[in-house]
């Protein structure tokens, strides 16, 4: 009796114990908690996450990357340069040479000739004549989203460090559209409505961009203004939510309604022009995708295509249900931060895969299959972080050089000298191969 009673005080006194994690589900799950098992020393559970989210999301090359890594450690020689130099097929650049990660397999007799096939990625140049469509001389303007009038002719690109919108008309010259301080925040993502008159505009408080900093709300919005005179007709917030938005890329549909992306969470926002009074309202939130980027509705607005940074994707607008878009074995869908629909092809621009890039990505008449994909410029010399654009009788004119790291990097300021003016370049996609 006195051993039960011990016993039960024991039980009584003993911590609760621990919730269990829950089991991966996603690709990504299997990543963060491969990356887990790595920060603990488990080299054969990081091995084992990653293998699953490979499978899962096959072609995505930052998950190669960490697959590699993993094979290396677990003394899988072979396998571990088999992923590299799929990684060099796919032209994704990752500095091999300075991860100890393989060190074990630095002796390997492939290693060297890969590593250096890895380091000519990073130098290729490859090109369909892409050229300065103008300038805008003005540095620390960090360019992002671009828009078209087809009205006015002209062109409005946002800046997300001065919290403004410049237009450039028909004969070239720029001048502020909306003025710094206007209270846009940081104008990231736009679209026009030339039949409503109507330019949307994505905006978010970003840190280190026109007086944001680490740690602020992001208190995103949709701005509606007049498409002649820049005035502000509404400001769209968001609902309610535990998890704010993060407003910072856009796309009108053919009739009329604004898909905005939500680049934290997998979400999708949408406004309605023939309800109005609704407003802003969450349209997709699914676990399919991580937190959303670039988005192309398709001209007959059965279909909108989503990126993630990790992939893309097609949604059909009537059922919502989301296909993720198989990628080819040459290039990546990594990093698509720009998105726009061309012809039955996606134009993809791509600032987070190293080089940069801008993709095309031809589809099959289901929308779903991927027929072919190319890299229609790599390493062009006004390539600094690439962003957004838009077409226009068949050229893409877009963003191509927004410096945004330059900004970010707190540890190493920028020096005045390191700024360079906006460049917007111009891509015919008709003459393109």
């Amino acid at each position: 009796m006195l051993a039960l009673a011990a016993a039960a005080l024991l039980w009584l006194a003993a911590p609760p114990a621990p919730t269990p994690t829950p089991a991966p589900k996603t690709a990504f799950e299997y990543a963060a908690a491969g990356n887990r098992a790595y920060q603990a020393g488990d080299m054969a559970g990081f091995l084992r996450d990653y293998e699953q989210a490979a499978r899962m999301r096959p072609g995505n090359t930052a998950l190669l990357y960490n697959l590699a890594c993993a094979q290396s450690r677990n003394g899988q020689a072979s396998a571990a340069l088999a992923t590299l130099s799929d990684l060099a097929q796919r032209r994704a650049f990752f500095d091999v040479g300075a991860d100890t990660d393989f060190d074990p397999i630095r002796n390997e007799k492939d290693y060297g000739a890969i590593v250096a096939r890895l380091g000519a990625v990073r130098q290729e140049r490859i090109t369909s004549g892409a050229v300065p469509a103008f300038t805008i001389p003005e540095k620390a303007l960090a360019p992002e989203g671009v828009a078209y009038d087809p009205v006015t002719k002209a062109f409005f690109v946002a800046s997300v460090n001065k919290g403004k919108i410049v237009r450039i008309g028909p004969d070239g010259k720029a001048s502020d559209f909306v003025a710094a301080g206007s209270g846009l925040r940081s104008p990231l993502g736009m679209g026009v409505d030339a039949k409503r008159r109507t330019l949307w505009v994505a905006s978010e408080v970003v840190p280190h961009m026109n007086g944001g900093k680490e740690g602020d709300a992001p208190d995103s919005a949709l701005f509606e203004l007049d498409l002649d005179t820049g005035r502000l007709r509404k400001k769209h917030v968001p609902p309610p939510s535990p998890r704010p938005p993060h407003f910072d890329d856009l796309a009108v549909g053919a009739d009329g309604r604004v898909y905005v992306n939500d680049g934290q969470d997998p979400r999708i926002y949408s406004l309605d022009p023939a309800r109005p009074s609704a407003g802003l309202e969450v349209w997709l939130d699914s676990d399919v995708f991580g937190g959303t980027q670039g988005l192309a509705p398709t001209p007959d607005g059965r279909a909108l295509y989503v990126s993630d940074y990790r992939g893309l994707y097609r949604v059909d607008t009537a059922t919502k249900h989301v296909t993720p878009l198989a990628v080819p074995a040459d290039v990546s869908f990594n990093g698509v931060d720009g998105l726009v629909s061309f012809a039955g092809s996606l134009i993809a621009i791509q600032n987070g895969v190293a080089p940069h890039r801008v993709t095309r990505v031809d589809l099959a008449p289901d929308g779903v299959a991927v027929l072919r994909a190319r890299i229609l410029e790599m390493n062009h010399p006004a390539f600094d972080e690439p962003t957004l654009g838009t077409v226009v009788d068949g050229t893409l004119y877009f963003t191509a050089n927004n410096q945004g790291h330059l900004f970010h990097d707190t540890k190493h300021p920028y020096k005045a000298e390191d700024l360079r003016d906006a460049v917007i370049l111009k891509l015919s996609l008709t003459s393109a191969p």
